[in-house]
């Protein structure tokens, strides 16, 4: 935005205990620019308020600070809005810190938003240092002063003020400080510390800090080094009492005096009769004297008067000048109202302090013969003001207005014949006529002589052109049938303000009424507004008004370089006749500026340079022709131009589609242009191809899709509020609902249902509500069904770790080539006898007789017991089963039983928490453990125990 406001802080906001929140008018860009002081008039004491909702006030912003800057502030105290208190002014300014946080990196973004906000920053930054110095002390620009720096350390600075020296030049000085009154013995007195004397009543300054002693005066004081005399009141005395002595003795000599003035007034009383005579003369001589100087004291007085009035006109009326003075012809500020002769305009002006300006007392000729040509046409002014909507109608037809601006010499032929114009608009059927025959007309424009002839038949007798005015008199009049038109005649007329704007732009030249107000150009009355101008064009900015002193206008491109490429300079801003031409280049640059070479961008704004684009149409008429046979198209664009718009704005995207995508019936595929993802329909193939950079090969598209397997859901509300099927509920949320019915394979009990449009319950089949799928009747409870969204290609996920169960794993479906080779199944997978005899390996016949070897960790194999070789080494206990033994048992032969000792009988008993073995010998053994060795030639009696072997061939007794 520009900046078109000086002011950077508020008035003084007085309180009046009704009001807590008060406006700002000027731009900043956080609510922590702002800044507010509060003032306590009885104390003059300021105080800076602290910003937050906790502490002293709040900022609300505008919400646009380019259009409509500032905001407000909101008084707060204890957390609660706070009115401004009697007695109280508050003052809202801003404080923006002075850091720059633009960064225009190269190749950068360049946004003008951006660009703008900075240089409102550096704006703002430079008012709030100009409010600042506004506050300082200056010395106006015609003083001469010298050195302003000081030179003085604070040590030598302390207690001192500072002053001008005897040559008016800046310096250090010492201060008069606090008065004490009397001087008093046993006192602290500090530097700048005034004391009177009153032994002298001498007024001494202290320049030592010190505690007084001894006595006055202080002149001969023991401390009278740390005393500076001020004022010498002893003197003064001394010298009132000579005055005194003085007058006492001229007293005396005065009384002498009188006693021999008395001696010599009787001589005196003789003489004064004799000078009663001469002072009768002389008191007639003085009484006409005094007449004299009264009447010379009257006319001083006049003259003094006049002399006056004189130089009050003469400060009012400055007489005449050949441009704006600085000063009254005394050399003195201008005052209010001052008035001058301009004898460079020819014109008189006023001064306004206020503004502190010279104002036009009257308008310029140039200014004047326009408000003369307007007040001249103000009827016409009027007429078209009341049919805007009218004028509004010929702007939307251009074309028409273009054709119209394409015959202005007609046109102007027309013009000059009003009075004409005007008898025919009386008789505007015959109009009507002409109108409905004019091919006719035409025919008789080329060959006008013969229309003089019949303009030379009407002073026949018998008049033909009289014989066809009869024609108005039937029934069909051709004249009659223009008259029917005389709705597009009062359009034309009723918006011939627009026709006339028109034709001063077909005729290539536009002039702007410049003038400055508030620190901006005017353009036409509006404030410095953005222009849009067109290449080929001329445009004249009219600078005559006085107002443009000292603001010449010209132009920039933009990057900030001045552009003078057919621009003309007349003359000088603010002058009679002023003017900068512009012919606006055919290769003028999109962007431009207007500004003022004296003050800057701000006083200006940018500008749009475009084509003729009336001259493209112009050029191009057989297609607007064109357009205009199928205008029915062209609305129905318009009806759609939003659709239009956003094509337009995302051009480069439709263009990038252009690029991206191509087609033909050639059969070949392109060879140039290419890059990766480019598509290209062989139409001679009928298939759709990619481009693959990473091959360098055109590739035939794939359709990848998605197929979803629908699970169902309840839906709330009518026909549902049930997740399963239940011969009641037909309406159901899908877990993966497709666009339309049509997309959607749905199966119940194995019969497949018809899809249908629309979202209500259909009479067969199914149809979509949104997720919702809808059946003609309620399902059967527990019915079979599968729902599937149909896409290219089905993608079912890999099923989570401990989530798939035997119930779904179709009975049979695992097969040998399912198990892996190398599979290592334990034996506790394999249930009790779960393993037949046909299950396991039969051998060959060599194997017949034979039995199956564990061989300690190898595979097994078929062996054959000899029993040859069988003797009581080869057996282990239990080797022999009792099914083995006959049922009594040979004699045995004591000879053959060696090594056999007397046999023992062994009995079991708990004693607590032991088992104890006793045998026949009476030794008892305390066994804790149930882990026993096998015993031999043993007989178990046992009571309240079980025994069984462990594998490892270990006997386990269990209690």
């Amino acid at each position: 935005m520009t900046i078109n406001s000086t002011t950077r802080k508020t008035n003084a906001l007085v309180g009046n205990d009704n009001t807590a929140t008060y406006p700002f008018a000027f731009k900043v860009f956080t609510v922590l620019d702002v800044v507010v002081k509060k003032l306590e008039t009885a104390t003059s004491i300021e105080t800076t308020l602290t910003h937050g909702a906790s502490n002293d006030y709040i900022v609300t912003l505008n919400s646009d600070q380019n259009g409509n800057p500032g905001g407000s502030i909101t008084l707060r105290s204890g957390g609660s809005d706070q009115n401004l208190a009697s007695g109280f002014t508050i003052v809202i300014t801003s404080a923006l810190t002075p850091l720059q946080g633009t960064d225009l990196t190269n190749q950068g973004g360049f946004y003008p938003e951006v660009i703008n906000d900075a240089l409102d920053k550096s704006v703002i930054l430079h008012q709030q240092q100009q409010d600042e110095l506004d506050r300082s002390i200056k010395f106006s620009l015609t003083n001469v002063i010298g050195s302003l720096e000081i030179t003085e350390n604070a040590a030598n600075r302390a207690n001192k003020v500072l002053g001008f020296d005897n040559l008016g030049e800046f310096e250090v000085l010492k201060e008069l400080g606090t008065y004490r009154g009397n001087w008093a013995a046993s006192t602290a007195y500090a530097v700048r510390d005034l004391v009177k004397d009153t032994s002298t009543n001498n007024i001494f300054f202290c320049n030592t800090a010190h505690t007084s002693s001894g006595s006055q005066p202080l002149t001969t004081n023991t401390n009278s080094a740390n005393w500076d005399l001020i004022v010498d009141a002893a003197s003064a005395t001394t010298a009132q009492n000579n005055a005194a002595s003085s007058a006492t003795a001229s007293a005396n000599s005065a009384t002498a005096s009188a006693n021999s003035a008395t001696a010599a007034a009787t001589s005196e009383t003789n003489a004064a009769t004799s000078e009663t005579n001469a002072n009768t003369h002389k008191n007639d001589a003085q009484t006409a004297k005094t007449a004299a100087e009264t009447a010379q004291t009257a006319a001083e007085t006049a003259k003094t008067a006049a002399e006056t009035a004189l130089d009050s006109f003469d400060d009012r009326y400055l007489g005449a000048k050949s441009s704006d003075p600085a000063t009254d012809n005394d050399g003195n500020s201008l005052i209010d109202g001052a008035l001058y002769f301009n004898t460079t305009d020819n014109v008189t002006k006023v001064y306004d302090l206020g503004n502190t300006a010279w104002v036009l007392l009257k308008l310029t000729p140039a200014d004047q013969a326009k408000v003369n040509t307007v007040q001249a046409s103000i009827g016409n002014v009027n007429t078209v003001a009341g049919d805007i909507s009218n004028v509004n109608a010929v702007a939307g037809n251009a074309s028409n207005v273009n054709a119209v601006a394409s015959n202005a010499s007609n046109i102007n032929t027309v013009a000059g014949a009003a009075s004409n114009v005007n008898a025919v608009g009386g008789d505007i059927a015959n109009v009507n006529t002409v109108a409905s025959n004019i091919s006719n007309v035409n025919t008789v424009a080329a060959d006008i002589a013969k229309v003089v002839t019949v303009a030379n038949d009407l002073n026949e007798t018998v008049s033909e052109i009289e014989t066809a005015a009869a024609d108005l008199q039937e029934t069909t009049s051709e004249i009659d049938t223009v008259a029917n038109s005389i709705t597009n005649v009062d359009l034309v007329g009723n918006n011939i303000s627009n026709i006339n704007a028109l034709g001063q732009v077909l005729a290539g030249q536009t002039t702007y009424a410049v003038t400055v107000a508030s620190g901006v150009f005017y353009i036409d009355g509006a404030s410095n507004p953005t222009l849009n101008l067109i290449r080929g064009y001329t445009y004249i900015f009219d600078q005559s008004n006085n107002t443009n002193h000292n603001h010449p206008l010209a132009f920039k491109d933009a990057s900030g370089n001045a552009y003078t490429t057919g621009v003309t300079v007349n003359g000088t801003a603010g002058q009679a006749g002023a003017n900068v031409t512009f012919v606006v280049a055919s290769n003028a640059p999109t962007s431009l500026r207007y500004y003022c070479t004296v003050h800057g961008n701000s006083m200006g704004n940018t500008i749009a340079v475009g084509d003729d684009n009336i001259g493209v149409v112009a050029s191009n008429i057989s297609d607007v022709n064109t357009v205009a046979g199928g205008i029915t198209n062209v609305n129905n664009v318009g009806g759609s131009i939003a659709n239009v718009n956003t094509v337009a704005s995302n051009l480069s995207g439709v263009n990038a589609f252009a690029e991206r995508y191509r087609t033909d019936n050639s059969g070949n595929n392109p060879s140039t242009d290419l890059d990766g993802g480019d598509l290209f329909y062989n139409q001679a193939s009928g298939k759709l191809l990619v481009y693959n950079s990473v091959t360098s090969a055109w590739e035939e598209t794939q359709s990848i899709g998605n197929f979803f397997i629908n699970t169902i859901g309840s839906f709330s509300g009518t026909g549902g509020n049930s997740a399963t099927f239940n011969n009641s509920a037909y309406k159901f949320t899908l877990s993966n609902a497709g666009q339309f019915a049509q997309q959607m394979l749905v199966s119940i009990n194995g019969v497949i249902q018809k899809p249908n449009t629309g979202t209500g319950q259909p009479s067969e089949g199914f149809a979509l509500d949104g997720a919702n799928i809808v059946f003609a009747a309620p399902p059967p409870t527990g019915a079979d069904y599968f729902i599937i969204t149909i896409g290219a290609s089905v993608s079912i996920g890999t099923p989570s770790d401990s989530t798939v169960t035997s119930a779904k794993i179709v009975d049979g479906a695992i097969v040998n080539d399912d198990i892996n080779a190398s599979a290592n199944i334990a034996g506790s997978k394999l249930a009790d006898d779960s393993i037949s005899l046909a299950k396991l390996e039969h051998g060959t016949s060599s194997n017949n007789g034979k039995f199956l070897r564990a061989n300690n960790g190898a595979d097994p194999s078929y062996e054959t017991i000899d029993l040859t070789n069988l003797n009581a080494g080869n057996l282990t206990s239990g080797t022999i089963p009792d099914a083995r033994f006959p049922a009594t048992l040979p004699a045995i032969s004591g000879a053959n039983l060696t090594g056999v000792s007397s046999p023992e009988v062994y009995g079991f008993k708990t004693n607590g928490s032991q088992l104890e073995v006793t045998s026949t010998n009476g030794g008892v053994d305390n066994i804790s453990g149930t882990d026993y060795d096998a015993f031999e030639d043993v007989i178990f009696a046992a009571t309240g125990f079980t025994f069984s072997l462990n594998a490892n061939g270990k006997l386990i007794a269990t209690i």
